[in-house]
């Protein structure tokens, strides 16, 4: 009796100890923590499967290597990005989907990297993609301009989540940001660059969200440029001897 009392013990230990079962789901969301805490340059598929407490063959069954993985990742974290109400004008827009993006990028170090290297080339990116430009070209852009604006926007937008993203995840003992630049420009003549001293005047007392917000507001004033130049334009006048 005994004897059948302690197989039975281990049996139930075996059972719980055992980790929960595998799927496609599950992983991409142990990926998308371990993300959250290291940033997506130490995801690996032998950390992923540390994690999630199975072997390396067994998370291959799954993703077929790092760089689905890694695809998979990206396209889940911008699952959780949700676009700002549709009847907002398209300047108001942008902004509030720029912060929203920003959120999301210094939550998941790396994201911006894959954007930037590879384009929206998830399903959430291309989203923001065909509304960002539908939105233009409804206040008057062509569809060609429309889709440089969107380029050039989050470009800018990628690149400057990016560099905060450095800036945060510098160590504790490490300089401040900009110490090469600060130091460069102190040792040249104030007289013969007067626009480098004004420069670094602002950028010694340097404030990230504020200068976050400068640059968006530059980014949406050009915008809204391009915008009132196409809705007041007239119609191109007709070239002589030319037949419709």
């Amino acid at each position: 009796m005994a004897g059948r009392e302690g197989a039975a013990g281990k049996k139930a230990r075996k059972t719980l100890g055992r980790p929960a079962r595998l799927s496609l789901p599950l992983v991409t969301e142990a990926a998308a923590k371990l993300v959250r805490e290291s940033g997506l340059k130490s995801l690996s598929m032998r950390v992923l499967a540390e994690r999630i407490g199975a072997t390396p063959m067994a998370v291959y069954k799954h993703v077929g290597d790092r760089e689905e993985l890694v695809s998979r990742v990206v396209e889940h974290v911008f699952e959780q990005l949700s676009l700002p109400d549709d009847s907002l004008a398209p300047l108001d827009w942008l902004r509030e989907v720029a912060l929203r993006v920003r959120v999301l990028g210094l939550t998941h170090r790396g994201v911006m990297d894959f954007l930037l290297e590879e384009g929206p080339a998830v399903r959430g990116a291309l989203l923001v993609l065909e509304r960002t430009v539908s939105k233009l070209h409804e206040v008057g852009v062509p569809w060609s301009e429309a889709g440089d604006l969107h380029n050039t926007f989050f470009s800018w937008l990628a690149g400057t989540i990016r560099r905060q993203e450095q800036w945060a995840g510098r160590a504790e003992d490490a300089p401040p940001p900009l110490q090469r630049f600060h130091a460069a420009a102190l040792a040249l003549p104030s007289k013969d660059y007067p626009g480098v001293k004004h420069t670094l005047a602002r950028m010694r007392a340097l404030d990230v969200d504020a200068e976050f917000q400068n640059s968006l507001d530059f980014m949406l004033e050009g915008i809204g440029r391009r915008i009132l130049r196409h809705q007041g334009e007239a119609p191109p006048a007709k070239k002589p001897g030319r037949k419709e």
